[in-house]
């Protein structure tokens, strides 16, 4: 089969043939649909030491069951993923580390080592118990979208009631639109969203997001007190780089609640005389549960096409390694997805 495979830091992905995945037990082979190119496999890419020679990133994925070693997962269902490949303790209902999901301490994610080979590729290959079948009415490419909405849907269920509550998100990518969806289907009266690029702006009204600010050319603290909302009670921060956990605390109001969604992959330095004078409540949250999928699944049933705005395009496997390349540097483009079937030019 075909995958795009990572070789070295600094250097483009190359498609090449690479063995098929060989099923185990209670195990299903999938033909992908499609994948979603996270902007962790963009940072993992450019990390020294973060990647092997001959990973397969690809994490964000649905597909279509072409064999199967569980009695209860059929040929040709349509189903999505959770990618976080638990430990065997965990696997079989157990804990390792009194947590489960993506807290099990001898865990990985898909698409991160070369012995548990992501979705960039025509096939893959998931435990039973890590499929979400796709209801009839969300399309392969909708629930592609599955795997971001989920770790929103955790970051809004972490932090709390939210019901008639104003809230800022501080980034607007996959993620932070996200978390504009969840936290509106929790019950916030009024999300606004802070982000300089024009066109995630816009995606961001376009998800429900009250206003759109854009930080560059505005005081954020500024334009929120325009609008009326002062110093927001709920922040997610959703950027993940130096300068925005402290930005979080700052612009938040007294006893406010934060959670942190951007993974800063660099030291950082934060004010906590800034926190504590603010008796502030910062919630750091990792990844996902599969409650949090199987309610983004139930979500995508009714608000499909609403959640569809953040697709941007769609590429097929041969334009992966150049479109993979672009999103470094450009950020007009929102959710990339990838179908390994399709000719190129869509």
């Amino acid at each position: 089969m075909k995958a795009a495979v990572f070789e070295k830091t600094g250097e483009r992905l190359v498609v090449r043939d690479v063995a098929a995945p060989a099923l185990g037990d209670n195990e299903l082979l999938l033909k992908v649909a499609f994948t979603g190119i996270c902007g962790s496999d963009l940072h993992a890419a450019e990390t020294p030491g973060m990647l092997q020679s001959g990973t397969v990133m690809g994490h964000e994925f649905t597909g279509e069951i072409v064999q199967s070693t569980a009695s209860d997962w059929p040929v040709g269902a349509r189903v999505a993923a959770n990618p976080y490949w638990l430990c065997d303790a965990c696997a079989a209902g157990g804990s390792c580390s009194g947590g489960g999901d993506a807290a099990c301490a001898n865990g990985s994610f898909m698409g991160f080592r070369p012995d548990l080979p992501g979705a960039y590729a025509d096939y893959v290959r998931i435990r039973a118990g890590q499929a979400i079948r796709l209801p009839d009415k969300v399309s392969l490419r909708d629930g592609a979208l599955m795997e971001p909405l989920a770790v929103a849907r955790h970051a809004v269920d972490v932090c709390g009631p939210m019901q008639g509550a104003d809230v800022l998100v501080i980034g607007g990518g996959p993620i932070g639109l996200g978390v504009v969806l969840m936290a509106r289907d929790a019950g916030a009266a009024r999300v606004v969203v802070s982000e300089p690029d024009p066109n995630r702006r816009a995606c961001a009204l376009e998800v429900g997001a009250v206003a759109a600010i854009d930080p560059i050319a505005e005081d954020l603290p500024t334009a929120l007190g325009r609008l009326g909302i002062g110093a927001p009670g709920i922040v997610f921060e959703c950027v993940g780089a130096p300068g925005f956990l402290q930005q979080t605390i700052d612009v938040m109001a007294l006893r406010g609640r934060a959670v942190i969604v951007g993974v800063c992959m660099t030291e950082d330095r934060v004010l906590p005389r800034a926190a504590i004078r603010k008796e502030a409540t910062l919630k750091f949250v990792l990844g996902y549960t599969m409650a949090d999928f199987h309610h983004v699944s139930r979500y995508l049933e009714e608000h499909a096409a609403t959640a569809a705005a953040m697709i941007s395009r769609v590429v097929s496997l041969s334009e992966l390694p150049e479109i993979f390349d672009r999103l470094r540097a450009e950020k007009s483009l929102i959710k990339v997805l990838v179908r390994p079937d399709q000719g190129s030019g869509t």
